[in-house]
C-alpha cells in the first residue's frame, strides 16, 4: 500500500490572513491618555494574537467608538467599566519656598498648616508668591473631585455615606470646618485669586512656575513636576488631617468601558481584556502610582524613580477611602459644596 504526505510549507513568522476581520473602534483618547507609541505596540501584539480582529482609533469628529477610555465620573451610556490604573491623591509643597519662610517640614496637621501659609504670606513681600491655591473653574466637571474631596476624606468624612436627602441637608461638622478653614486662607490673602476662574491645569503650572507654595496634587501630576522646564524642587506628603491617627486617601483612576451601542460588544471585551491583564504597561507609560486597584503593584518605574517611591511609601501607610463615582447623589453633593464654597469664600465688600 502507497502512502502519500502532503506537505504545505508556510515561510517561517508568516501569519496567515484570515478570511474576514472585525473592526473594533477605540476613541482617540486612548493614546492620548497612554501615548500613542504604548497604545500601538499593545494593538500590535493583541493583533497577533487575534489575527481575526483589528483595533482602529475612531474618528474624533464622528465618534462611534466600541471602547471609550474615561476619567472618574465620566462614565456615560457604558457596560463593562474596568479600572485599567489609578492614582491617588497627594499634598505638594515647594521645598524653596518653605525654607525660604524658615520652615524646615510640611505642615501635618490643619493647624500648622495655616501656620506654615502664614509664615510663607510674610516672607514674600512682593506678593508674587501664594501660600495656597484652588482650580475650581466649572470648565473642569472634576475640579471638586481633584481640588476638595482629598480634603474631605482626609478629615475624615465618607462622601457616600452622607444622607443628602431634603433641600438643605446638614452636613458633618469636619465637612464644614474644611469648609471653612478654606475661607479663612482667602480672608486672610493666603489663598490665589481667582479660585473658580482657574482650572487645576493652570494651577499646576502655577506651581511649576515657583508661583505657590502648597497645592493638592494627583500622582498622575509626578512626571509634569519632575520633568517642568522651570526646575522646580517639591516635596509630596499627605494632605495636613484634623486629627491625629492613620492617613486617609483617595484614588482616582482611568477607566474603559464597552459602549452600549456597540455592535460588536464581544470583540470589544476581548480587546478590554487584554488591556487589563496589560495594565502594568500603561501604569509604566503615565507613571501611574500604585497602578492598578485593588490588585495594586510596584512596578518597576516606582522603584527605579525616588519620587515615585515616596508616592508608594504614603500608599503603603495609609487608608484607602471606598469612593465610587457616578453615583446618584454626587451631583447634588458637587452642587451643595460648590454653593457653600462660593460663599466662604467671598470677600465682603468694605463699608
Amino acid at each position: 500500500m502507497a502512502m502519500v504526505y502532503i506537505v504545505v510549507n508556510h515561510p517561517v513568522g508568516t501569519v496567515i490572513a484570515p478570511e474576514h476581520t472585525t473592526n473594533v473602534n477605540i476613541s482617540p483618547r486612548c493614546a492620548e491618555l497612554f501615548g500613542k507609541e504604548t497604545v500601538d505596540a499593545l494593538i500590535m501584539e493583541f493583533e497577533k494574537l487575534n489575527p481575526d480582529l483589528r483595533i482602529r482609533e475612531a474618528d474624533p469628529d464622528a465618534p462611534d467608538s466600541d471602547i471609550v477610555f474615561f476619567d472618574d465620573g465620566e462614565s456615560g451610556s457604558l457596560m463593562n467599566v474596568a479600572l485599567l490604573v489609578s492614582f491617588m491623591d497627594l499634598f505638594a509643597y515647594n521645598i524653596n519656598i518653605l525654607e525660604e519662610a524658615n520652615l524646615d517640614r510640611p505642615p501635618k496637621s490643619r493647624a500648622e498648616f495655616l501656620a506654615a501659609a502664614k509664615a510663607v504670606a510674610e516672607k514674600d513681600a512682593d506678593g508674587t508668591v501664594f501660600p495656597f491655591a484652588l482650580g475650581l473653574s466649572p470648565d473642569d466637571p472634576l475640579a471638586l473631585r481633584r481640588d476638595f474631596y482629598p480634603w474631605v476624606w482626609a478629615s475624615g468624612v465618607d462622601i457616600n455615606a452622607l444622607d443628602l436627602s431634603g433641600d438643605n441637608p446638614p452636613l458633618p461638622r469636619a465637612l464644614n470646618e474644611t469648609i471653612a478653614l478654606f475661607g479663612q486662607l482667602n480672608r486672610e490673602k493666603l489663598l490665589a485669586p481667582d479660585t473658580f476662574e482657574r482650572t487645576r491645569a493652570q494651577r499646576l503650572t502655577e506651581f511649576a512656575e515657583n508661583k505657590i507654595a502648597m497645592m493638592t496634587i494627583s500622582a498622575r501630576d509626578l512626571v509634569y513636576l519632575r520633568d517642568s522646564e522651570y526646575g522646580i524642587t517639591f516635596g509630596i506628603t499627605t494632605l495636613p488631617a484634623l486629627t491625629q491617627g492613620k492617613n486617609r486617601l483617595g484614588l482616582s483612576g482611568i477607566y474603559a468601558g464597552i459602549d452600549s451601542d456597540s455592535a460588536v460588544p464581544d470583540e470589544a471585551r476581548k480587546f478590554l481584556s487584554f488591556l487589563a491583564k496589560n495594565s502594568d504597561v500603561l501604569a509604566e507609560a503615565i507613571g501611574a502610582v500604585p497602578g492598578s486597584f485593588p490588585a495594586v503593584f510596584a512596578g518597576d518605574h516606582i522603584a527605579r524613580d525616588p519620587l515615585f517611591a515616596k508616592a508608594w511609601e504614603i500608599f503603603g501607610a495609609s487608608d484607602i477611602v471606598d469612593y465610587k463615582p457616578g453615583q446618584p447623589s454626587e451631583e447634588k453633593f458637587n452642587r451643595l459644596i460648590s454653593e457653600k464654597l462660593i460663599d466662604a469664600l467671598k470677600i465682603k465688600e468694605e463699608t
